[in-house]
C-alpha cells in the first residue's frame, strides 16, 4: 500500500489553486485543513460546473471519512492518518495490488460513454458529472478520450492555455481540442503491468470497453457488505484508534454478520484514569433479532480488552443461535 505525501490545501485557498495542484500531481482529491482536518476536495466538484476560479474552497469540502477499504466504494482517493496524525493520501490505484486477488479481464470491464469528436466541451462536462471518462469517436472509430483532467486544461488558470471562458464560449469549444490518446491492453497482460498502467494512466481500453481501478475493485468481490460499527470514545489524537484495532473490530463485525445478521454493533471506550498507566472501561453491544447482547470489562491493555469483549460477545452469539 502506497501512501502519497501531499501538502494539504486550506479552506481559504481558491478553486484555481486546487485545480492546478491536482492537475500537477495527477490526483483527483486533496485534503483540506484549517486548524484541523476539514475534509477532502475533489476535482469532479470543481470542474463539472463553470465556477469562478478565484472562489474559495470552503463550500466544496466533503466530509470524507479517513482511509478504510470500505470507503473506496465511493472515493478513488482517501486521506490517511496514523495515530491521529495526517500522513498523506491513498489512491485506489495504489491500493489495488495489496488486495492480492485474481481476476479475469473480461469480468472487470465497463461500457464507456462515447461521444463524437464534433460535440462540444459542454456536453463532455455534463457527462463527466457521473462518468469516470468519455471515449471520443470519429467516423465510428474510437480516437481518444476526455476525463476530468482534460477539463482542467480549460478551466485551470494557466498563462499558456489556448481557450478560456472569457475568450470563447464553451458551446463553441470542440471536444476534439481536448481529446487525448489512450492505452489498449491485450488478453495476456500481466496483473502487475496492468496495475502500473492504471497508476499512470487512470484507465485502459480492453475489447472496446474500459478498465479502471474502480471497475476492478467493484468486480472482484474483495469488499464485503459489512455492518458499520458504531465507535464511541475512541480518541484518534491519543493513538488509541489504530489501524490494528480498526481492522480487528471490523473483522469481528464481518464474522457476526455471517452468523446472525445484526441490526447494530457498538463499542464504547472510556478512560477511567489518566495518570500513570491508563485504565479503561470497554462496553460492547450487539443488537440482533430483537435481543441485546452486552459485554463489559475494565483493564489496562486496550487490545486485550477488545479481544476479551469480542470473545464474550461471540459466546453469547453462539448461544443465541441455538
Amino acid at each position: 500500500m502506497i501512501v502519497k505525501k501531499v501538502e494539504p490545501l486550506n479552506a481559504v485557498d481558491t478553486i484555481g489553486k486546487a485545480i492546478s495542484k491536482m492537475q500537477e500531481l495527477r490526483i483527483d482529491g486533496l485534503p483540506v485543513f484549517s486548524d484541523k482536518y476539514e475534509g477532502m476536495v475533489y476535482l469532479r466538484d470543481l470542474v463539472v460546473r463553470e465556477l469562478d476560479i478565484n472562489a474559495k474552497l470552503n463550500h466544496f469540502i466533503k466530509d470524507t471519512p479517513k482511509f478504510s477499504e470500505e470507503n473506496f466504494k465511493e472515493y478513488n482517493t482517501l486521506p490517511y492518518f496514523e495515530e491521529g496524525n495526517f500522513t498523506g493520501i491513498i489512491r485506489l490505484s495504489d491500493y489495488l495490488p495489496s488486495l492480492n486477488v485474481d481476476f479475469d479481464l473480461h469480468q472487470v470491464t465497463a461500457n464507456p460513454a462515447i461521444i463524437n469528436q464534433n460535440e462540444t466541451l459542454g456536453l463532455a462536462r455534463n457527462l463527466l458529472n457521473k462518468e469516470e471518462l468519455i471515449l471520443v469517436k470519429e467516423e465510428g472509430s474510437i480516437i481518444g478520450y476526455i476525463d476530468l483532467f482534460s477539463l482542467t486544461k480549460h478551466v485551470a488558470p494557466k498563462r499558456d492555455r489556448i481557450f478560456s471562458p472569457d475568450k470563447l464560449p464553451e458551446k463553441e469549444i470542440g471536444v476534439r481540442d481536448f481529446t487525448e490518446t489512450f492505452v489498449s491492453v491485450e488478453e495476456g497482460i500481466k496483473t502487475e503491468e496492468l496495475f502500473e498502467l492504471l497508476r499512470k494512466k487512470g484507465f485502459v481500453v480492453f475489447n472496446n470497453k474500459i478498465i479502471t481501478p474502480k471497475t476492478i475493485f467493484r468486480s472482484t468481490g474483495s469488499v464485503k457488505e459489512v455492518i458499520k460499527v458504531d465507535f464511541v470514545g475512541f480518541d484518534l489524537s491519543e493513538g488509541i484508534y489504530t489501524d490494528v484495532i480498526y481492522k480487528e473490530i471490523n473483522s469481528f463485525a464481518e464474522k457476526m454478520q455471517k452468523l446472525i445478521k445484526p441490526q447494530g454493533i457498538k463499542f464504547h471506550l472510556r478512560k477511567l484514569r489518566d495518570t500513570g498507566k491508563p485504565l479503561y472501561a470497554l462496553d460492547g453491544r450487539i443488537v440482533a433479532g430483537g435481543k441485546v447482547l452486552d459485554a463489559n470489562i475494565e483493564g489496562y491493555g486496550l487490545m486485550d480488552l477488545i479481544q476479551e469483549v469480542m470473545n464474550k460477545l461471540e459466546t453469547q452469539v453462539m448461544k443465541f443461535k441455538r
